[in-house]
Parts: C-alpha cells; structure tokens; sequence
C-alpha cells in the first residue's frame, strides 16, 4: 500500500486509527456489559461464529429459522473468517474487538488510497476524518456486532486493489465482499460499473463483476438459503409503482431527506462531484430506504451506514480529484482539506453528537458498574445449562442451549428461566419474547417444576427443581 514517508500525516493517520479503535472497543465493550447488545442480532452471530470454531455445524435460534443453520436467514459465510478468534478465547466480546479493529484498518487503507490518488496526504488524512468522525459509522461500530460492519475492510480492500491495479487480490477481496451477504450481490453491481468507469483497461474486468455478483445473488437467494430455510427467501422486498414512485419513495420522508443530507455533509457534498460512485450511492440507500415496513434501516443509528461510509469515502476522494482538475481551484484545494476537516469535527461534536464520544465520558463507565445484580445473577447459572430469558440478557448465553422467553416455557424445560422485569427498559430487551411477561412471571410463580432463586423484587432466576 506504498512505502512509508514518515510524514506528518502518516503519523497523524495512525494516530487516528489507534483512536478510533481504542475508542471503538471501549464504547463496544461497556456497552455489552451494561446489557445494551442484543440476541438479535449479536447473539445470532456470536452462536453461529463460535460453534463453526469448536467445528460444530452454526445452528442458532431465531424466531424467523429456528434450529437451523444461520444460512437459513442470511447467506454470509465470510463472517467465519472471525471464528479463529475463539481459539483465544471463549469470551463473546472477542467479536466485539475484532470488529473495532477491522474498522480501524479499513480507515487505514482509505487514507493510503487517497494518498495514492490524490497525491496529497493532508487531503488523504481530511477523508480518513470525515469517515471517522461520521457519526454513521461509529453507530455501526458500536452497536451489537454485524455482517455490514465487518465487511468495511474487504471492501476498502477492493477499492485498493482497482487503485493499486491489483488484478487478482481484486477478485479475492471481491469475492470476500460477497460472501458477508447474499445482498452484496447489489453491491458487486455498482462495483462494476464504478470500475467500468474508473479504469478503461479494466472494462472487461467490470463485466465479469457485473456478472459474478449477478449469479451470487440468483444463487444464494434462489437456491442456497431456501435449501437451508426449507422455505422460500424471507427478506425479498416487495415494490410496487413505476419508476416515478421509486424515485419518490426515497425521499417520502423526513428520516430518509436527514440521512441523506447529513450523510452528505459529512463528507463536505464531495460524492456529489463523483458520479463514478453514483450507482454504488443508489443501490445502497435503495436497498435501506425502498423495502416498506423497514424504518429502522432510515437513519444513521445501527449497522446500515458502514457500507455507505466506505462509499462516501471513496466518494469524497474522488470528488476532490475532479476538484484538483480544475485550473481555477486548484489553490484553493488545500483550504478545501481544512474545511472538510473542521465541518467533519463540527457534526461530531455539535450536530449529530458521535457516540464514540462515550470513551471519554468517565459517566459512561460509571454506569457499568450499575448492573452489578444482573452479573451476580447470571454468574448463578452453570455453563452447561440450558436457559431461557429475554433478549438482552441472552447474550450471556450463546455458547449453551438457548431459547427467548416465550410462555410455553413447558414445552422446553429449561434448567434455568431469567427474567429482568424493571420498568422503563428498553422495547428491545423483550424483542421476540412471546406473551406477556408479566404472565409469564406469574405461570411460572405458580409452577411446582420451578423455584425462584433469584432473592429480588424485579428480577426473577427460576431453577428447574422437578426430576
């Protein structure tokens, strides 16, 4: 990726990637041990990656495929790439690390192709920033542990191989690009025609991309996640009206004109200069923003924007090249890198109020230690127990048998049902649970098979006591 200069920047770059780790991980970390990483979808991940590294089949729980391979859900074979992570330890949080780290690295690699590119390191060290500091992204980073997330690297990978004229690690990081899920295929497409574009030499190259991803896509959502679901593919969405109301439909709302907007913004309008990068842009927010029913993809909280910010990035880069091209700018280019600099610190703090900010909030750790009683309760059931709970303490569970609680508890016997019922949690710490969970409480109360061993007032440890 180009040979060390030992200039400022460089030094700068680094700097900013060990920050944004560091901080990452903290962030991440707390917040699993403060309860707020979820089943789903974290412990979905975690369950399957860590089976396939004890060489066990990545059957998991899930309220869509239940007892099945996660492939029923989503086709996404890449993420056992994190699985050798378990050989050196057992702990869930591993993933949680990892995924830190490999966002890092793919900011690392977006700084040496802008210096490549551009010719210009600060320029490089102001888009490396802006996807830092894109409040988009540090969301993705911390929340639970994703497909989308990790994949950022692999695909600024790719990104580095079309730069570097790397034929064959292109295809390889291609392919590793899809294999993190089946809907890459769209990403594959715009890829193609961004290179299409980019390199003239590379054309044909472009077309076997176009095509690759055109066959992973028939081929994992006709063929291969049916075959493991046993049904047909449970994420197809259904649009309707003509190609006005498409259009229309990705800005029929508030949320969506925001993302935009603030997407944009954050990398100084750049990408708007770079219509190479156009088609990547389209699929991407197409896919998040045209699907009814899935409003939680629409704004810049959870995993959806990690693939925009490599994108943007990309974008951005781009956009300042076609910028330098312009004889009548090109003095002021450097002024550009310092506004994109300063409008990227001014949406952090101020605006969107980045969540990596945590790191360097002593608050934010202070309240770790707030949940203290759950650890005490969940260190009270064995390693080897089969459990039921709700979906933020099930986390802890994933290297054992496990189910969502669900009132027909008696139909799965488990040794163990733990149940926190404070007021005022959040909706997801009872996502997917089945029934009302104050009745819950109350059958299993009632039940002689069970004893509440938990001694609290809101939470509740039931152990299985019949033989």
């Amino acid at each position: 990726m180009g040979k060390k200069t030992g200039s400022y920047p460089d030094i700068i770059a680094y700097v900013l990637t060990f920050l944004f780790t560091l901080a990452g991980i903290l962030v991440s970390l707390n917040r699993f041990w403060q309860y707020e990483a979820f089943y789903y979808d974290f412990g979905v991940f975690d369950s399957a990656i860590w089976r396939v590294s004890r060489f066990m089949a990545p059957i998991i729980e899930h309220n869509v495929v239940p007892g099945k391979w996660i492939f029923a859900d989503h086709f996404s074979p890449g993420i056992f790439l994190v699985s050798p992570f378990y050989w050196l330890t057992s702990r869930s949080e591993i993933i949680l690390v990892v995924q830190a780290i490999v966002v890092g690295l793919s900011g690392l690699v977006l700084y040496y192709i802008g210096k490549k590119v551009l010719k210009n390191s600060f320029l490089a060290l102001a888009v490396l920033a802006s996807y830092f500091l894109f409040s988009g992204l540090q969301n993705a980073v911390i929340f639970d542990f994703h497909e989308i997330t990790v994949v950022t690297l692999p695909f600024m990978l790719t990104f580095w191989a079309v730069v570097n004229k790397k034929v064959k690690l292109y295809f390889l990081f291609l392919i590793v690009t899809l294999g993190f899920k089946e809907s890459f295929f769209a990403t594959g497409i715009g890829m193609g025609i961004a290179v299409f574009f980019l390199r003239k030499e590379w054309r044909k190259i472009a077309v076997i991309t176009i095509i690759l991803s055109i066959v992973w896509g028939i081929a994992s959502i006709k063929f291969i996640i049916p075959a493991f679901a046993g049904h047909p593919y449970a994420y197809a969405p259904t649009l309707s009206g003509n190609i006005f109301n498409l259009i229309a439909a990705m800005v029929n709302s508030p949320l969506k004109v925001r993302t935009l907007f603030y997407s944009f913004f954050s990398f100084g309008f750049l990408p708007v200069l770079s219509p190479t990068f156009w088609p990547l842009l389209l699929q991407d927010y197409a896919l998040r923003f045209l699907p009814e029913g899935f409003n939680v993809r629409w704004d810049l909280g959870l995993q959806y924007n990690a693939q925009s910010a490599v994108i943007l990035s990309m974008g951005a880069i781009y956009g300042l090249l076609n910028l330098m091209r312009i004889k009548r700018i090109t003095k002021l280019i450097p002024y550009l890198g310092i506004i994109l600099i300063l409008n990227a610190l001014f949406l952090y703090r101020f605006v969107l109020r980045g969540p990596l900010a945590l790191a360097y909030n002593p608050a934010f750790y202070t309240h770790t230690k707030d949940f203290s009683f759950l650890d005490k309760l969940v260190e009270k059931i064995p390693p080897k127990a089969t459990v039921m709970t709700q979906n933020n303490l099930a986390v802890r569970f994933t290297h054992q048998k496990l189910w969502i609680l669900r009132s027909d508890y008696q139909t799965l016997k488990p040794d163990y049902i733990l149940i926190d019922n404070r007021k005022g949690q959040s909706a997801n710490d009872f996502f997917a649970t089945v029934g009302d969970v104050d009745a819950i409480i109350k059958n299993i109360q009632k039940d002689p098979d069970y004893k509440d061993i938990a001694d609290a007032k809101e939470q509740f440890l039931f152990k299985r006591v019949a033989k």
